[in-house]
């Protein structure tokens, strides 16, 4: 016996091979705001962007139905309510400029006006870089436009309650 358990003792043991890395799944591109932990009293109301004032007198304030070439939206994101905003019953606006580029995407998004000051910026700026437009085209080609404006008013809806 005792030959048996030397024998085994020396025996070398196959080294097991390493596992082989997982996979990472595709990250999903989030199209729609994450509304989970949003409350059902609290609303973002997203007015229409002004673009310079033009209006194609149909009473269509989101410009669906603009004239030809011009920019029209596309993915709007809502900004999500700040936490300590709707804690503390606050309610406010931002007013935003920013620039569309030739792919139709936001950017040089910068805050105009806001009340109260530096409570929603945030938010907003980063729900409006999440914009997508059907750029303005010019020429048979997209192009820039510039010092756009919009405005997102924050408010709690109480109605719901």
């Amino acid at each position: 016996m005792q030959r048996q358990d030397a024998k085994a003792q020396n025996r070398e043991r196959p080294k097991p091979k390493p596992p082989k890395p997982p996979q990472e799944p595709p990250k999903p591109v989030e199209m729609e705001p994450d509304t989970s932990d949003m409350s059902d009293s609290v609303s973002v109301q997203v007015p229409s962007v002004d673009l310079g004032g033009m209006s194609n007198g149909l009473g269509d304030p989101a410009g669906a139905m603009a004239r030809d070439g011009d920019a029209t939206p596309i993915v709007r994101i809502e900004p999500r309510y700040p936490i300590k905003a709707a804690r503390d019953g606050k309610e406010g606006y931002v007013i935003l400029s920013f620039t569309i580029n030739e792919l139709g995407g936001v950017e040089d998004v910068q805050v105009i006006e806001a009340e109260p000051r530096r409570l929603f910026d945030q938010e907003a700026r980063r729900a409006l870089r999440k914009w997508k437009y059907k750029p303005k085209i010019v020429d048979g080609k997209p192009v820039k436009q510039l010092s756009q404006t919009v405005r997102l008013d924050f408010t709690l809806d109480n109605a719901n309650g």
